[in-house]
């Protein structure tokens, strides 16, 4: 089996970029209109709608209240929410719903995107009590409220003012307690007198609101809802690239990936000369998964016992062994990825779990050792023997890297007169510095020439 270090550092770059595309991939807010005729007059109701999916965080809280702004400026006749939550992190919740109240433009949260299950739990849920039109799907779930979020830094009074949000909303007390600690289904919410629309997606929902009467709002007077597909325009709002990206930050399975990869690509640049793109990537990629580590809840001994299976498999991949430290990386890695965070909602899937440790497995013991067994050059033959041969760059020497001589992948160190030495520039051995082979500049033809002089005999004339 052959493997090319140049493949796996691609292979690593490319995993990394892959992973970031997939969890930030956005573009910045778009605008979407239906029934709008070019050049006649405005639609007469405009309907602003934000998806809002994972946990409602700083950006996603942002995003609502840009929203909300927009539309009070715009005139617009209706905001929605479509909500799939399990919680907030380091949001005021408090100060979101007094914002989606003091709202001159009526605002509907939906639970349930297109039909499918969804819940509103925590923060979410919050915001599902604070809005205008209580809205979800038959297989929805509002609730359990505490914790609002994660994190345990929001100082919203839950007993007190979620009593107030259920009696504004035409509820009772015994439902607030069991909101608190358990999610109701749309039957048990319409009971309590809380759901006020049940519609399996956004299209459903805004047929059932036509010709609804909506309380005072802010702005003091009442509101009948007018959605008629002839008239209505709809726009669609989504985070953009940059909220999208710290919004991604507060994702678990995410932020485990990213410090896992990080780790590696680090650990792999341990055995290469020089730091190289995959250990600006490690850096880059590992930073980003510990800034998730201060977001969301962890166990810290089970970050730990992550960080050590990765050690040890890197160890594993030193001493070219399938033994005792494989059993061990492998134990450790598995159990700290099992208790990674503190949170049960958090906790990550059993599949993800076995699929990142056997990923690491196969990259650390096999990958890995191939690798370095190509390095190590020839069974037989030593640095030693390769002073005074000639080879070939193969990957940039900066001033350390690969050159590849009689056959073989030798870690070099380039001594010439330029800063670094390109890929495929022609080098020859002139010296050693421990495992790491020193080369300069080697031209063939004026070593040949050269030789031929040297070996000319002397003309017996002169």
């Amino acid at each position: 089996m052959s493997v090319s270090l140049a493949a796996v550092r691609r292979t690593l770059v490319l995993a990394v970029l892959a992973l970031l595309l997939v969890g930030l991939t956005a573009t910045f807010a778009t605008a979407q209109t239906e029934g709008a005729d070019e050049g006649a007059s405005a639609a007469s109701t405009r309907v602003e709608i934000l998806p809002v999916s994972g946990f409602v965080d700083p950006p996603v809280a942002a995003q609502i209240e840009d929203v909300i702004d927009v539309a009070e400026a715009d005139g617009s006749q209706l905001i929605v929410l479509q909500v799939d939550s399990r919680g907030g992190v380091s949001v005021n919740a408090a100060a979101l719903v007094d914002r989606m109240r003091a709202s001159t433009v009526p605002i509907a949260v939906l639970v349930g995107p297109l039909g499918e299950a969804a819940d509103a739990q925590g923060a979410a849920a919050l915001l599902w009590l604070g809005a205008d039109v209580r809205a979800a799907s038959a297989d929805a779930l509002v609730g359990p409220i505490e914790p609002v979020t994660f994190d345990e830094r929001d100082d919203t009074p839950l007993e007190h003012d979620l009593r107030d949000v259920i009696e504004a909303a035409g509820g009772s007390a015994d439902v607030a307690d069991r909101l608190l600690t358990e999610g109701l289904d749309p039957g048990e919410l319409a009971q309590a007198g809380l759901l006020d629309v049940e519609a399996q997606g956004l299209e459903p929902l805004l047929l059932e609101l036509d010709g609804v009467a909506l309380p005072a709002g802010a702005d003091g007077g009442e509101q009948t809802l007018r959605i008629r597909g002839d008239e209505i325009e709809v726009r669609f709002h989504s985070l953009g690239l940059v909220r999208r990206l710290l919004h991604a930050a507060t994702t678990a399975p995410f932020i485990y990936l990213l410090l896992t990869i990080g780790l590696g690509m680090l650990l792999f640049e341990l055995f290469q000369p020089g730091f190289g793109v995959a250990g600006l990537a490690g850096v880059i990629t590992a930073g980003i998964g510990a800034f998730g580590l201060t977001v969301l809840p962890v166990v810290w001994w089970g970050v730990a016992l992550v960080v050590l299976g990765l050690i040890l498999y890197a160890v594993d991949t030193a001493i070219a062994g399938f033994g005792p430290v494989t059993v061990a990386a492998t134990a450790a890695f598995v159990i700290g990825s099992l208790n990674f965070y503190a949170a049960d909602a958090l906790t990550l899937p059993v599949w993800l779990v076995v699929a990142t440790a056997l990923t690491a497995l196969v990259f650390f013991v096999f990958v890995m050792t191939t690798v370095l067994r190509a390095q190590a050059g020839p069974e037989g033959v030593s640095v030693e023997d390769l002073v005074g041969r000639p080879g070939i760059v193969r990957s940039v020497l900066n001033p350390e890297g690969h050159v590849y001589i009689d056959g073989a992948l030798w870690r070099a160190r380039w001594t010439g007169d330029t800063k670094r030495a390109k890929v495929g520039t022609p080098v020859r051995v002139h010296g050693v510095e421990g495992a790491v082979v020193l080369v300069e500049p080697f031209a063939p033809e004026a070593d040949h020439a050269a030789t031929a002089n040297t070996a000319a005999p002397s003309d017996p004339t002169t």
